[in-house]
C-alpha cells in the first residue's frame, strides 16, 4: 500500500504529463495536416467553391496548415517536431515551478527565436517559392525586405548564418568548437580505420598462418620436450623480430615526415601502422624535396634554406645519409674549376639579411570578381561596345580581365576609351592589352583595391632564381599572376630603364644590383657604377665587385667608358688568338688548361709593356656590368662623346662579356637617341608622364597608364609585346646589410686606369686623338690673353671679341680647359679663369 501511494504523480507532474500528451497529439495532427495539404482546399488565405476537403485533417487541418505555410514557409514543417520536442521535455523532465531556472529558460527561448527567424529568412532569400507561398513565409519576407537594402545579399547571408550559429548555442548550450573537434576526430578515426584495414587484414592472416605453423610443429614433436622448447623459442624470436621490423617500418616514415614534409601534430602524437600507406604515397614528394634542396646547395643558396631542412636533431635512420649530404655544403657543391684568390669571397650573403613578407590571404573573392566582370561588360555596353568577360586573372597588384569582343569591334576603339573606362569604373587607371600572345581576346587590367608588396626575398627564394645557371640573373619582380620574373642580363645583353620621379626606377636598379650580389661572386661579375646624383649608388662603395670607386665626376665617367672600350678590344684580340667566339668559350678553355696543368700564356704580351721577363698566364675573365643611374645628366655634361662610346660598347661588347644598364628619368629623344635605341633592344619602362615618353622608350604606348611604385613594362629583346611586371621592393637597411656582408668578405681591387684616363691607343675611338695631340686654333694665344685679362671665360665673350662662329669659339674654350686655363662649366654654366693674368712689360 505504501508503494502504491508513493508511485502516484504529484499535482505538477500530472499537469506536465497531460500537457505532454496534448503536445504530442497536436504534433501528430499538424504533421497529418501539413503532409496532406491541398492548395485548392478552402482555408485561411484561400476560398474555394468545392464542398469536399482533400486534407486528411479536415477543414481545420487545411486552415491550420495554410496559416502555418503562409506565416513560416518551409519552416512550417518543423512545427510537428517542435511539438514533439516539447512533449518529450514535459514528459521526461518535469520539475516544480520553484526549481525552474528562468534565466536559462529565457536564453533557450531567445536562441529558438533566433534560429527559427534566421532559417525562415535564409529560406526566403535562397529557396524558390512553392505553390502560392513564399519559401520563408511572411516572417522571412519581412526580414528580407528590411536587411537586404542595408546589408546587401552577401552581408545579409553572413549575418543570418551568424545569428543561426548563435541561436543554436543559446538553445542547446553546445559549443561549435567542440562540435568541430568531435567531427574532425570522428573523420580522422574513420579515415585511419579505412586506410589501415588492408594492413590489419594482412597482419591477421599472418598471425593465423604463424599460429597454424606453430601448432602443427608442436603437435608433430610433442614427444620431446627440448624440441618443443626450441621451437617455441624460435617462434617467439620470429614474432619478436617481426614486431621489431614493423616498429622500424613505422618509425622511418614518422621521422622522414617530421624532417621534410612537416606533418600535422595529430599524425605525430598518435602513431599507427596505418600511416605506412600514407607515407608510401608521399615518399616521392619527399624525395623530390630532397633533390631540390640538393640542387639548391649546388648553386650555393643562402644558409637559411639548410636550417629549414633540419630543425631538429636526426636519429639514426636509413635516410640519414641523404640528410647529411643535404645539410653539408661541401658534399653537394661540385669541384670548383678555378682556385679562388680569396676563399671567403665564394660564400654568398645569408637570406636573413632580407625582410620576409607577411603572408596574408588574397582579399579578392570570386563574388567580387564576378561583380566587377559584369560591371565591365555594362560600362562597355554604355559606349556601344559589346564584349564579354571570358577569364579573370587576379594578381598581387592588378587583375586582368580577358574580353571576347563581338565581331566588327576594333581594339583601337577600346584603347581610346581607356580614360573613360577608368572614370566609369572608379579606377586610378585602366590599361588595355591589345594583343595577348596565343589568344584571340584582349586584356583589360584594373588595379586591385588592396595592393600587395613584392619583397625581394620572395623572388630570390623562388626556384626560378635558384635554377638559373647564369651569373647575371637579375630579379625583376612578379608578373600579373604572381609568378617570379627573373631576367638574364647576358641574353639582353644591355638594358635601358626609364621612368619618372617616384615611379620606382631607383628601387628597381637597386633590386637588380642586390640580386647580382646574391647570385655571383667577384670572380664571375665585376661592376662599374656611375652615379651623377651621388646618392643612389654611393652605398655600394667598397664592395669587392667594383672595378673602381663609384664614379660621380662626369669626366671620369667618360674615362671609365673609354676604358671599357679598350678592355673590349683587348678581350676580342684574346678571343681571336684563342679561336673562341665568346667569353664563355674563352673561360672554359682557360679553365680546362689550368686543370690539365698546362696554363695558356698571354698571346698579347710584349716585353716592352712590362718589367716581367716572362709572359703571364691567362686567367678566367669576369663579366663586367656598367650601371649608369642618371644617363640624361651625363649626356648633358659630356655630350656626344659619351653617346659614341655607349654605342660602341652596345654594338660589340656582348661577346666580350661587357653589359650596360642605363637608367634615366627623362626618356626624351635627345637623351635616348636613335643610335642608342637601335643597339639596346631590351627596355624597361616604369610609369611615365605621357604617351610620347612611352613611345620613346618602348616604341608603343602603355607606360603612361602604369600605377607607379615599381609597376613596369618589360620588353625583352626580339619581342614586340611587353610583359607587365610588379617590381620587387628592397629597403635601404636591406641594401646596407648586404653591402656590409660583402665588405666583411673582402676588399675591392680597384684599377686606377679606369678613372684617370691613362689608356693606350686601343681605348680611343676610330679617328679620335688625344687631347694633348690636338692642333691648337690660330687665335688660341690671343683668346688666352683676352680671357686672362678680362677674367671671363665664356664662349660668347670669345665669339664677340674675335668675331668668329660659335662652334670655333667653343672649341677654343675647350682647348683652354684642356690646358688648365679655365675650369669646367659649373652648375650655372660659368667657367672660372684659373690661369693668372699676363705680366705686362712696360
Amino acid at each position: 500500500m505504501t508503494d502504491t501511494t508513493d508511485s502516484k504523480l504529484s499535482g505538477f507532474a500530472r499537469i506536465a504529463e497531460v500537457c505532454a500528451i496534448a503536445m504530442g497529439a497536436l504534433g501528430v495532427y499538424l504533421m497529418v495536416a501539413l503532409l496532406s495539404f491541398n492548395p485548392s482546399d478552402p482555408s485561411w488565405s484561400q476560398t474555394a467553391g468545392q464542398q469536399s476537403i482533400a486534407n486528411a485533417a479536415g477543414s481545420s487541418g487545411a486552415w491550420f496548415a495554410d496559416l502555418l505555410l503562409f506565416s513560416f514557409g518551409f519552416m512550417a514543417y518543423s512545427m510537428p517536431f517542435i511539438c514533439g520536442l516539447l512533449a518529450w521535455a514535459l514528459f521526461w523532465r518535469p520539475c516544480p515551478v520553484a526549481q525552474v531556472n528562468f534565466f536559462t529558460l529565457g536564453l533557450r527561448l531567445i536562441g529558438f527565436v533566433f534560429t527559427f527567424v534566421s532559417l525562415t529568412t535564409l529560406a526566403s532569400i535562397h529557396i524558390d517559392d512553392f505553390h502560392f507561398f513564399s519559401s520563408g513565409g511572411l516572417v522571412g519576407d519581412i526580414f528580407t525586405q528590411l536587411m537586404i537594402p542595408v546589408f546587401g545579399l552577401l552581408g545579409t547571408s553572413i549575418i543570418l548564418l551568424a545569428v543561426f550559429a548563435g541561436g543554436i548555442t543559446l538553445f542547446t548550450g553546445q559549443s561549435w568548437v567542440q562540435f568541430v573537434e568531435q567531427l574532425g576526430g570522428g573523420l580522422n578515426s574513420t579515415y585511419r580505420a579505412i586506410v589501415s584495414f588492408p594492413e590489419r587484414l594482412r597482419n591477421k592472416k599472418q598471425r593465423e598462418l604463424e599460429q597454424d605453423v606453430l601448432m602443427r610443429d608442436f603437435a608433430t614433436e610433442s614427444s620431446s620436450q627440448e624440441p618443443a622448447q626450441s621451437d617455441l623459442s624460435v617462434g617467439d624470436a620470429k614474432l619478436q623480430q617481426d614486431f621489431v621490423e614493423e616498429q622500424n617500418t613505422y618509425q622511418e616514415p614518422t621521422l622522414e615526415q617530421t624532417v621534410y614534409s612537416k606533418p600535422e601534430t595529430s599524425v605525430a602524437v598518435e602513431p599507427s601502422f596505418s600511416m605506412d600507406s600514407d607515407f608510401e604515397a608521399e615518399l616521392p614528394q619527399a624525395k623530390e624535396d630532397i633533390e631540390f634542396a640538393y640542387e639548391d646547395e649546388a648553386i650555393d643558396p643562402p644558409s637559411v634554406i639548410i636550417d629549414d631542412t633540419a630543425p631538429e636533431p636526426m636519429p639514426d635512420i636509413p635516410f640519414d645519409g641523404e640528410t647529411v649530404a643535404v645539410a653539408k655544403p661541401p658534399a653537394a657543391k661540385p669541384a670548383a674549376p678555378v682556385k679562388p684568390a680569396q676563399p671567403r669571397l665564394s660564400r654568398l650573403p645569408d637570406m636573413n639579411l632580407l625582410d620576409r613578407p607577411d603572408k596574408k590571404a588574397n582579399p579578392i573573392s570570386p563574388e567580387e570578381l564576378e561583380q566587377v566582370s559584369r560591371l565591365v561588360e555594362a560600362k562597355l555596353l554604355d559606349f556601344n561596345i559589346q564584349a564579354s568577360v571570358v577569364a579573370v586573372h587576379p594578381g598581387p597588384v592588378i587583375t586582368r580581365f580577358e574580353l571576347d569582343l563581338a565581331p566588327g569591334v576594333k581594339v583601337s576603339k577600346i584603347t581610346n576609351l581607356s580614360k573613360d573606362l577608368a572614370r566609369a569604373l572608379s579606377a586610378i587607371s585602366v590599361r588595355v592589352v591589345e594583343v595577348i600572345p596565343g589568344k584571340s581576346v584582349i586584356g583589360l587590367e584594373l588595379p586591385n583595391r588592396y595592393r600587395e608588396i613584392v619583397y625581394l626575398s620572395e623572388v630570390i627564394d623562388s626556384s626560378t632564381f635558384h635554377q638559373s645557371k647564369s651569373p647575371l640573373a637579375m630579379v625583376l619582380g612578379k608578373d600579373i599572376a604572381g609568378q617570379p620574373v627573373v631576367a638574364d642580363l647576358a641574353k639582353m645583353p644591355h638594358l635601358l630603364v626609364a621612368g619618372t620621379t617616384g615611379s620606382g626606377k631607383s628601387v628597381g636598379v637597386n633590386v637588380m644590383i642586390v640580386s647580382l650580389l646574391y647570385k655571383s661572386t667577384p670572380e664571375d661579375v665585376r661592376m662599374i657604377m656611375i652615379d651623377p646624383k651621388m646618392l643612389e649608388l654611393s652605398v655600394y662603395e667598397g664592395i669587392p665587385h667594383l672595378l673602381s670607386e663609384v664614379v660621380t665626376d662626369m669626366k671620369e665617367a667618360a674615362n671609365a667608358l673609354r676604358w671599357c672600350v679598350g678592355e673590349m678590344e683587348r678581350r676580342y684580340k684574346l678571343m681571336s688568338a684563342m679561336g673562341v667566339r665568346n667569353l664563355k668559350g674563352f673561360n672554359q678553355k682557360v679553365v680546362d688548361a689550368i686543370e690539365s696543368g698546362n696554363p695558356i700564356v698571354d698571346p698579347l704580351w710584349k716585353p716592352e709593356d712590362s718589367m716581367a721577363e716572362t709572359a703571364p698566364t691567362l686567367e678566367k675573365l669576369p663579366h663586367i656590368v656598367v650601371i649608369i643611374d642618371e644617363f640624361a645628366d651625363m649626356m648633358m655634361i659630356v655630350g656626344k662623346k659619351v653617346e659614341e662610346l655607349i654605342a660602341r660598347i652596345a654594338q660589340k661588347a656582348r661577346a666580350a662579356g661587357i653589359h650596360l644598364v642605363l637608367a634615366t628619368q627623362r626618356p626624351s629623344v635627345d637623351v635616348i637617341t636613335g643610335l642608342i635605341k637601335a643597339n639596346i633592344p631590351t627596355r624597361m619602362a616604369f610609369q611615365v608622364s605621357s604617351r610620347i615618353d612611352s613611345r620613346t622608350i618602348l616604341d608603343q604606348q602603355g607606360a603612361e597608364t602604369l600605377l607607379g611604385m615599381g609597376d613596369m613594362l618589360y620588353l625583352p629583346a626580339g619581342t614586340g609585346v611587353p610583359t607587365r611586371v610588379h617590381g620587387a621592393f628592397v629597403d635601404d637597411h636591406e641594401v646596407h646589410a648586404v653591402v656590409s656582408a660583402w665588405k666583411e668578405r673582402g676588399e675591392p681591387d680597384y684599377i686606377d686606369e679606369i678613372l684617370n684616363g691613362e689608356a693606350g691607343p686601343d681605348a680611343m675611338l676610330p679617328g679620335e686623338v688625344a687631347e694633348s695631340d690636338e692642333e691648337l686654333d690660330a687665335l688660341f694665344d690671343q683668346a688666352v690673353m683676352h680671357v686672362t685679362e678680362t677674367r671671363r671665360g665664356s664662349v660668347s665673350g670669345v665669339q664677340r671679341k674675335f668675331k668668329i662662329g660659335y662652334n670655333r669659339a667653343a672649341r677654343i674654350v675647350e682647348q683652354m680647359e684642356a690646358q688648365g686655363i679655365v675650369s669646367a662649366p659649373g652648375h650655372n654654366g660659368n667657367r672660372e679663369v684659373i690661369a693668372p693674368p699676363p705680366v705686362r712689360i712696360d
